[in-house]
């Protein structure tokens, strides 16, 4: 399927668009809090909404961007990354002051390596190889569960929780009894996982071991023991087995999916997301038992939902597909011998894509994959974007193509 011109020559003018520079004075004196960042940056929307550096949206952004032969501004992006986690320890969900409290999705790993296939760029690679192993000191030390594993969580005063769990409530409309500063704390933690707001932790984000956190930190241990030499290497290599070994014991279910694992309960959420792609979208597994469930449970008439439904009406939820979801899908059912799937699912987004930019010449942060419109359900609407929705759009043509 080849790329729409239309829809390629927008994308091509939106990524300079999308480019930031800031220098210490101004993000000292910025109303908003922007943090420092040394090289020029990439944000998700042109104008008004999510205008700083996004951890997790920069992964798909960044594919796009090479696509369109802008490796220097993914090199740009990476340098920021480094930066970040030189300065602060870890990558922040986005590059304000009040995200210093949490992480997302680490795909810094992911990046490193889609960066260097592309450019052979040794030098970044090792630097960036060295910020990497500072970042899984972070998810070590600030995330991590007694039985090994990760969760998602947030370093933050009680005050700030409970600021959060009047946004959430607000945004919707459940009310949740009990200790209202672990309720906001668990709020913040969701705000970490990406999936801002969604029915597979039933607000206890804290509480779960994360299959798609813990299979991109599978991702990182493999690949840092791919790239350093003896004992090092060897340590990575050992902490990927044991965190296969753990995930498959304790998120695989008797259908074949990975879920969510609640280490509190012992138990799996067992609500099927597309969450569970990420173990294959990052190598853990190729095992195909469970994939007929998950598509027979996400698959809709122009792409994939985020979630089978749950309760409560969340934009990570039931008829929203989001752009990244897509992306993670498409290659990880590649990646376990199903490329017939792959290929129908991408052609179902792209395809929903070209049709929702024809009518609104935009590209959508979300998109009801239900109906085949960007009427999405959204907890603060549904803006405009390039980011990730110009990125796997490239991507999946790309992959279309091949």
């Amino acid at each position: 399927m080849t790329m729409n011109e239309h829809l390629k020559k927008y994308i091509l003018n939106g990524w300079e668009k999308t480019v930031r520079t800031i220098t210490e004075k101004e993000a000292s004196e910025s109303a908003d809090g922007k943090l420092f960042l040394p090289y020029p940056y990439t944000v998700p929307c042109e104008e008004n909404t999510f205008q700083c550096m996004f951890y997790w949206d920069t992964y798909f952004a960044n594919r796009g961007l090479l696509l369109s032969g802008k490796s220097d501004s993914v090199a740009n992006n990476l340098r920021n990354f480094i930066y970040l986690i030189d300065t602060y320890g870890f990558i922040p969900n986005g590059s304000l002051k009040v995200f210093l409290n949490r992480s997302q999705p680490p795909f810094f790993g992911l990046m490193l390596r889609d960066y260097f296939l592309a450019t052979g760029d040794d030098a970044l690679l090792a630097d960036g190889i060295r910020a990497l192993k500072k970042e899984l000191v972070f998810w070590d030390t600030r995330r991590k569960a007694a039985n090994g594993l990760n969760c998602y969580s947030c370093d933050a005063d009680p005050a700030t929780y409970l600021d959060a769990l009047r946004s959430y409530e607000n945004r919707t409309g459940i009310v949740r009894g009990g200790d209202r500063e672990y309720l906001g704390k668990n709020v913040f933690a969701e705000a970490e996982s990406g999936w801002d707001f969604c029915g597979r932790f039933d607000g206890r984000c804290y509480e779960y071991n994360a299959v798609d956190l813990n299979a991109l930190l599978y991702f990182d241990e493999i690949f840092l023991s791919e790239h350093l030499s003896g004992a090092e290497g060897e340590y990575y290599a050992d902490r990927a087995r044991k965190r296969k070994e753990k995930m498959i014991s304790l998120m695989c279910g008797e259908d074949g999916i990975f879920y969510d694992y609640c280490y509190v309960t012992g138990t799996c959420s067992g609500l099927k997301s597309c969450a569970s792609f990420f173990p294959y979208f990052v190598g853990l597994t190729d095992c195909q038992k469970g994939i007929d469930g998950l598509l027979h449970a996400l698959e809709l008439d122009f792409g994939l939902q985020a979630s089978e439904p749950a309760k409560g009406n969340f934009q990570w939820g039931a008829d929203n597909g989001w752009a990244c979801l897509q992306l993670i899908a498409c290659e990880a059912l590649a990646n376990c011998g199903r490329g017939a799937d792959a290929v129908r699912i991408a052609e179902k987004y792209v395809s929903l894509v070209e049709i929702c930019f024809e009518k609104t010449n935009h590209l959508w942060e979300k998109y009801n994959v239900r109906v085949g419109s960007n009427e999405a359900i959204g907890e603060y609407g549904t803006p405009t974007m390039i980011g990730w929705s110009a990125g796997v759009y490239q991507a999946l043509c790309d992959f279309l193509q091949r």
